[in-house]
């Protein structure tokens, strides 16, 4: 009887070892609140490399902006180019192009300034930013994001080249022939000037950049290239009624001029596409 009393009292608590069972909870606790670290750096750090890149990208803008500040005279006659070609004479343009305002050639100044700038310190942008997400990335996307920033440049350039040196000079020179076909004097007032020349061209340079990112679509499989090119109609018509929008004039020459480097456009980036689906069937056929 006292061995079956015995037996049914409580065991005994041992508060030894319920203290190290304690301290082993608490440092469970402790470990998961601590910052989750990802490929070496903490939440923090990334944060910080961020303020960096953020501060350099600044920083390669402001000088940007400075250096064209300083260049003025030279880049505003180079934009008036397209002007120049137009009239055929840059006497005529320094006298059809005024200012009715006091202060236009400051709203000038800065608008011009500030984008050239961001022109002038794009590559490096681009750069920093390529950098700042390289180790996040996979070794088969860091391979990618290196010529895929490379070909945004060249791109954005070609397209301030086409509208700075072809669609602009032709929608210009198609107004100032008919103006002058209806014997009307055109007086263009500078900052408006400036306005349409620098953001047609950065539009363009904009727009340039679509066969990259289809490219870069097909290249990690999210589109195909066979469904891309089933809807070539409808991507014309599209382009057709984006390339209305966008040109200056709307005139019979720049509206197809720029519809058809858009629509070709796409189809460099079907072609380069397929080329990029034919060499992953060859790598998955050697690989069977």
């Amino acid at each position: 009887m006292t061995d079956k009393l015995n037996s049914d009292e409580e065991p005994e608590f041992d508060w030894d070892t319920s203290d190290s069972s304690f301290d082993d909870y608490d440092s469970d606790w402790n470990h998961d609140n601590d910052p989750v670290e990802e490929g070496g750096m903490s939440f923090l750090e990334h944060l910080e490399e961020f303020r960096w890149t953020v501060g350099r990208s600044i920083l390669a803008f402001l000088v940007g902006v400075f250096v064209i500040g300083f260049m003025m005279p030279d880049v505003g006659a180079f934009l008036q180019l397209p002007l120049v070609k137009a009239y055929g004479s840059a006497e005529l343009v320094g006298e059809k192009l005024i200012t009715y305002k006091p202060m236009g050639v400051f709203s000038v100044f800065i608008q011009v300034a500030l984008l050239g700038g961001l022109v002038l310190s794009m590559p490096f942008v681009l750069y920093f930013m390529a950098c700042f997400i390289a180790p996040g990335l996979t070794e088969r996307e860091r391979r990618m994001i290196r010529p895929a920033c490379f070909a945004a440049f060249v791109l954005f350039l070609s397209g301030v080249a086409v509208a700075f040196y072809a669609i602009l000079p032709l929608t210009l020179a198609f107004s100032v022939r008919f103006n002058q076909l209806m014997d009307f004097q055109v007086l263009l007032a500078a900052s408006e000037y400036y306005n349409m020349v620098v953001w047609f061209s950065l539009a363009t340079g904009a727009i340039f950049q679509f066969p990259l990112i289809i490219v870069i679509l097909i290249y990690i499989q999210v589109l195909a290239v066979v469904k891309l090119q089933a809807i070539r109609r409808a991507v014309f018509v599209g382009t057709m009624i984006f390339a209305a929008l966008l040109t200056p004039g709307g005139d019979f020459l720049s509206l197809p001029l720029t519809t058809g480097i858009l629509y070709g456009l796409y189809e460099l980036a079907l072609l380069v596409g397929s080329g990029i689906e034919k060499r992953r069937a060859a790598a998955q056929l050697k690989a069977e």
